[in-house]
């Protein structure tokens, strides 16, 4: 089943278009973003905070939300449970002025986030939004993270013209790897204490994603089933849904699986023209599948945004599929597409 976090959505693409006055407000911050240049009428303001433990990043995140609300704006805390609780007792008294999301739901995939956060922007159209964006903790599994990073890559481009400022925390025990890519992916970081433009952004601008990020998705393990197809997926969807079953995944769990990997092998047929390839295999916490075939994905933004379900041109698949699995990893090139979808399994 699909999370909804923020209730209906009306629209799909783009809900600021034409709102950015909206946006510049001159207010004090009270050091929260002084340093740093208003943002222009493109709205984005995508800022890395680099924290050294949880109470620096709760002081942090306290103070910006407690600016946005005396700016009236539309305020959005998204961060895992623990998080949360914390935060939640020291800013009681905005009351509903704020907006909470456990970020263990709503961003379990990062591929959904970008998709949230224009569902909450539909949702106040014509305010200013600011959003603390806690997707990334040490405890969070490398592959995780990394699929964080490229979501953050990604959301320059998704949401340039949004009335939009992201405070999005990283504490610096994090891997030195990841905090460079941080750096990379974010057009404002604050190294110590000070804001200030990040010498490493460029190409995340145009919606690029560092080659840290995408990197080719390690091999599959030696006992793998893997499967070929070309026309008729009933085979395969069974495939799928014996395995998931044999693996401990519940019912409606198995069936968005079965459904998710229908979606990318109908996608091979229809776009590539087949043959592709289904390999599946389980560790002790989860049931992984892949699909792969000799396509190439050239819109980087593919199923990161809602498609229009008016439009009847297709594109609803891959967001699907983004919205059903608790993590997706897509790699694509000229030479051929990869994407991997994870399922976790109850706990033993």
């Amino acid at each position: 089943m699909m999370p909804s976090l923020f209730g209906q959505n009306r629209g799909v693409t783009c809900p600021w278009a034409g709102s950015a006055g909206a946006f510049d407000q001159r207010c004090d911050l009270g050091g929260v973003i002084r340093g740093v240049a208003e943002p222009g009428s493109s709205g984005l303001w995508h800022a890395a905070l680099f924290h050294r433990g949880a109470a620096e990043f709760e002081a942090q995140a306290c103070q910006f939300a407690e600016a946005a609300a005396s700016a009236g704006a539309a305020v959005l805390v998204t961060a895992p449970a623990s998080s949360l609780d914390r935060l939640r007792a020291r800013l009681d008294g905005l009351g509903d002025l704020v907006t909470w999301a456990d970020m263990a739901e709503l961003g379990a995939n990062p591929g959904r986030l970008i998709s949230a956060l224009t569902r909450f922007a539909d949702q106040h159209f014509g305010q200013a939004i600011w959003c603390v964006h806690q997707a990334a903790w040490p405890s969070r599994p490398d592959e995780e993270l990394w699929e964080v990073l490229r979501h953050e890559a990604l959301l320059n481009s998704a949401l340039s013209g949004a009335p939009l400022r992201m405070l999005c925390p990283y504490d610096t025990g994090l891997p030195a790897d990841l905090i460079s890519c941080a750096e990379a992916t974010h057009p404002v970081i604050a190294p110590a204490g000070r804001w200030q433009a990040s010498p490493r952004y460029g190409e995340a601008a145009r919606g690029i994603v560092p080659a840290a990020c995408d990197r080719p998705l390690p091999a599959p393990p030696a006992d793998a089933w893997v499967v070929s197809y070309t026309d008729d997926l009933r085979p395969l969807r069974s495939l799928v849904s014996l395995r998931a079953r044999a693996a401990g995944l519940p019912p409606h769990r198995a069936s968005d699986l079965v459904i998710a990997v229908g979606e990318l092998a109908a996608n091979t047929l229809a776009h590539v023209g087949g043959p592709g390839t289904l390999t599946t295999w389980t560790t002790g916490a989860e049931i992984v599948c892949e699909v792969g075939d000799g396509g190439h994905i050239t819109d980087p933004l593919a199923g990161q945004l809602r498609p229009d379900p008016t439009a009847g041109d297709g594109g609803r698949g891959l967001w699907l599929v983004h919205q059903m699995c608790d993590l997706v990893q897509v790699r694509t090139g000229p030479r051929g597409t990869t994407i991997r979808v994870h399922m976790r399994l109850p706990a033993r």
